[in-house]
């Protein structure tokens, strides 16, 4: 392997760019009547956009699953009688929203559950939810809305791949002291999909003890699916099903809630983080047809070869495949005298895995995205300063090389989100910005490979914008650009109307928007003298750190 580092050339606006660092157009995507935040999601070479939103306004309530006769709702409502005939006030629409949002993020099986992300493809000006497996009722008018559903990738124009939750179903159960009570109960916590025009299939794991779990990251152009499933179930859960099974041990209530809850915790270890621990899972590659029936699956290993127990050899997942079938990801291997785990990138081809950088000091890494060229980028964790920071890497299959690239500076962590078949990286980093806080601000950048320049994507855009691009998401062939940007916007309620002050304005806030950056092929601006673009590109994320965090787990590539 060839090692060197290269200290990246951060493009100014100034200097002469190369011609894939022209200037670029915004457009936001007209949702900011629909959701709280937007978030940008990937763009194939059709021009097909997926994107997430936060909170929807306008959410369903299912009455089902209130007791409007409870005197907590007799207490808490103004208008009960409203509420009954399906049209509640304002104020006690907010209360219904709340208390089923709240509901939803603890899990409760006695609540009406709200996903806070939904998915939506964005296709002639206009926006048309993912469905997944989400089913219309006459009860909600339509549509649950009850799943969170993120879009990871699509292809073609017609494949979208995505991660969403089991349906929720509603059951009565009548308990030991004849109370009836309404539950609301799903059969599986995470599993992948891929939806063609109506049609969702489930990409089932090896293993579905309690439904399994999968995950999917990316899908190629031959409709090859990288992401990873379970292959076994742990003791634990193994044990706690059990009970849940026997009507002894079970406890007086239905064993579809029990099981439920064991998605969330169980009871044989302690709490455990929801779809973490139940499982062990691996690397895995679905083979679809054009219809998105899976017509073969490959399961691969980790690069732990010494352990005979499966739960023992650590896990694998696989993030990215290219139009050949290969794959790439990271996988579990043991290193030093004192066989320490640790996690490295792995290539996932022909049933089998194998490490792509053979250097202990490097760990741990991991492989993120894999072009048609052969090219794959990815981060290595490094320590600076006490800190855990992210060092972008580019590596060639074909050659052996791997460079190292710094980003805006030294300790800046910098993380790609995709590339593209034109050899250009895009993705989030931190920027040298003193904020008197221990979270750094980012912004988008993008990175050529052969040129070995790293571009501030803030320094593409018109002279004044109102956006701050603070991540890149996805790049597709024509070197368009789907990203994430901070931005004021109006404060709506629940139902998404604008709220004023005393006076009558509109109260801004800090707000996420989905965007899209198109290229114009011209030399960008000098924003030199501009004091607004000083301010932009210092401009602290705060409240929208929920951006990176949603984002860290959605690894792309563009084919």
């Amino acid at each position: 392997m060839k090692f060197t580092r290269l200290a990246s050339a951060v493009v100014l606006a100034t200097t002469s760019l190369p011609i894939l660092a022209a200037s670029y157009t915004v457009t936001e995507l007209p949702a900011r009547e629909l959701s709280e935040n937007q978030y940008a999601s990937s763009i194939d070479n059709t021009g097909l956009v997926l994107t997430t939103f936060q909170n929807n306004y306008n959410p369903p309530i299912d009455l089902r699953l209130i007791d409007l006769d409870s005197d907590f709702f007799a207490a808490a409502l103004t208008d009960i009688d409203a509420v009954r005939n399906g049209d509640p006030n304002l104020s006690d629409y907010n209360f219904l929203t709340n208390y089923v949002r709240t509901g939803s993020s603890n899990f409760s099986v006695l609540t009406q559950q709200l996903g806070q992300f939904l998915g939506y493809k964005y296709v002639n000006d206009s926006f048309e939810y993912i469905k997944a497996f989400d089913e219309e009722s006459d009860e909600l008018g339509g549509f649950s809305f009850s799943m969170e559903t993120t879009l990871r990738d699509s292809t073609n124009g017609t494949h979208i791949i995505g991660n969403t939750e089991g349906p929720n179903r509603i059951i009565e159960y009548t308990n030991e002291n004849g109370d009836v009570l309404t539950y609301n109960v799903f059969d599986f916590d995470r599993r992948g999909f891929v939806q063609v025009g109506d049609t969702t299939v489930g990409l089932v794991p090896a293993d579905t003890t309690l439904g399994g779990s999968s995950l999917v990251n990316s899908i190629n152009q031959n409709y090859v699916v990288a992401g990873v499933g379970s292959v076994a179930p742990s003791d634990a859960l193994v044990l706690a099903n059990a009970n849940c099974l026997d009507e002894e041990t079970r406890g007086d209530q239905p064993v579809e809630v029990c099981q439920a809850r064991l998605r969330t915790s169980t009871s044989s270890t302690g709490a455990v983080s929801r779809r973490s621990g139940l499982w062990t899972e691996r690397a895995t590659l679905w083979s679809l047809d054009v219809e998105g029936n899976i017509i073969d699956t490959t399961v691969y290993g980790t690069l732990v070869t010494d352990e005979e127990e499966i739960a023992n050899a650590g896990t694998s997942q696989a993030l990215d495949v290219n139009v050949n079938g290969v794959a790439v990801g990271v996988a579990s291997l043991k290193i030093g005298e004192d066989q320490l785990f640790s996690t490295a990138a792995a290539i996932f081809q022909n049933g089998v895995v194998t490490r792509m950088i053979e250097d202990d000091d490097l760990l741990p890494n991991s492989a993120l995205h894999i072009n048609d060229n052969n090219f794959v980028t990815g981060v290595r964790s490094e320590r600076i300063n006490n800190v855990s920071r992210s060092r972008m890497y580019v590596y060639n299959l074909s050659t052996d090389d791997i460079d190292f690239v710094d980003g805006f500076f030294v300790s800046s962590s910098t993380l790609p989100r995709a590339m593209n078949n034109e050899n250009i990286i895009v993705g989030s980093a931190d920027v040298d910005v003193v904020t008197g806080t221990t979270q750094r601000p980012t912004a988008g950048f993008m990175y050529d490979i052969e040129s070995q320049t790293f571009t501030n994507l803030n320094d593409l855009l018109p002279c004044g914008t109102d956006y701050n691009i603070i991540e890149a998401l996805d790049i597709n062939d024509s070197n368009v650009i789907m990203a994430s940007a901070s931005t004021k916007r109006p404060v709506r309620n629940v139902r998404g109307e604008i709220l004023t002050d005393d006076d009558g304005n509109e109260v801004l806030t800090d707000t996420v928007v989905a965007v899209m950056l198109n290229p114009t092929g011209a030399e960008p601006s000098d924003c030199s003298a501009d004091e607004d673009t000083l301010e932009r590109q210092g401009a602290s994320t705060g409240v929208l750190m929920f951006a990176m965090l949603f984002v860290a787990s959605i690894f792309r590539r563009r084919k």
